[in-house]
């Protein structure tokens, strides 16, 4: 995967024994640094990571606000890293309540069986390795963010607009609330541009022919259950006109509304697949504002412009632990398939069945 700004550096073979335990880490972090891929966890969960948190150089786990999607749930916890599972008993973890939030145990060897309300994520020892030691790979210079924080802006940017999508239909039914939904997006499409490409008669034309669209034929489908094969239903969304609009609003209707009605409707196996489309899916065309903004930072994947709109959105040029802050949207109350690590109101999926 692309990440920022290339910078080669290389380190010097280790045996593996005698690896140190921080190299390991950052040998699985990198691993998880690419959010269109797909693990299956030890119990044969699908697994997806979002964003794999901030390595942890003081007490407790190893990544911190590590943000996963298991078996279609979104869930922003903590997740430990050890050579063998039975670590966690000799280092007396479960007694430690730095490590209450640990949803995610990544090991090379799953020695024995733990009954606690976590996940294992067997990696890889080779993969590990050669990430960790002696291959070159990229890095960001962390002038503004770091990778992983810009994957959690991208996250955040979509479950923030998930969230005001649910309320609208929570409150106006679907029809109503896809309307207003999309209304609200049009007007400040209208709003934000300082020679508006479309009049506010035209959008209203465009806004009033959306529930008689193919656009919403689909969206009803997903909220019935229909199976509907993600990749071609999103890419026929992006390319079919809803009348004669131009490419570049149809795009941003869909990231701005269509895709975030899509997630809170849709069952399991797609809300999964629409996850992945959206941390997999190639830019479609470059944002002049993010050149202008970001000059070195590559806009390969639609993740990628997500994350750096969200970051202008909210805070501009300020340094910021963003996953910090997502811990305060209260994306929990609004959507039930997001869960927050440690929080007492809402149990783990897999801590139900």
């Amino acid at each position: 995967m692309t990440l920022l700004i290339k910078k080669i550096i290389k380190y010097p073979m280790k045996n593996s024994s005698s690896m140190n335990e921080k190299k390991l880490q950052t040998g699985v972090h990198r691993l998880l640094s690419d959010p269109s891929k797909i693990y299956s966890t030890a119990s044969g969960k699908r697994l997806q990571v979002l964003s794999p948190g901030r390595l942890n150089v003081h007490e407790g786990p190893d990544f911190i606000d590590i943000a996963l999607l298991l078996q279609g749930n979104v869930i922003v916890a903590d997740a430990e890293f050890h050579v063998k599972s039975s670590e966690w008993n000799a280092h007396n973890h479960s007694s430690d309540d730095n490590y209450k939030s640990v949803v995610l145990h990544i090991v090379f060897e799953d020695d024995v069986k733990l009954s606690f309300p976590f996940e294992t994520l067997i990696m890889n020892r080779d993969e590990v390795l050669n990430a960790s030691d002696d291959i070159s790979f990229e890095i960001n210079i962390p002038d503004v963010f770091p990778i992983e924080e810009l994957q959690q802006f991208a996250l955040i940017r979509l479950l923030r607009k998930t969230s005001e999508a649910k309320k609208y239909v929570n409150q106006h039914g679907l029809d109503s609330g896809f309307q207003m939904l999309a209304g609200e997006f049009l007007n400040k499409y209208f709003n934000s541009r300082k020679r508006p490409v479309y009049t506010s008669e035209r959008l209203e034309q465009i806004l009033q022919i959306l529930p008689s669209s193919h656009v919403f034929q689909i969206i009803k489908q997903l909220s019935e259950g229909t199976e509907l094969h993600i990749p071609d239903m999103m890419q026929m969304l992006i390319k079919t006109k809803i009348t004669d609009e131009g490419a570049h609003l149809r795009r941003e209707l869909v990231f701005n509304s269509v895709l975030p009605l899509a997630l809170c409707l849709a069952n399991e196996e797609s809300r999964i697949n629409l996850f992945l489309w959206y941390w997999s899916t190639p830019a479609l065309h470059s944002y002049g504002i993010l050149k202008r903004r970001f000059k070195d930072f590559p806009q390969n994947f639609i993740w990628q412009q997500q994350g750096m709109l969200e970051y202008i959105r909210n805070y501009g040029s300020k340094t910021i632990v963003i996953s910090d802050v997502i811990k305060d949207y209260g994306f929990a109350e609004v959507l039930d398939f997001y869960y927050l690590g440690g929080s007492p109101y809402k149990k783990y999926p897999f801590e139900e069945n």
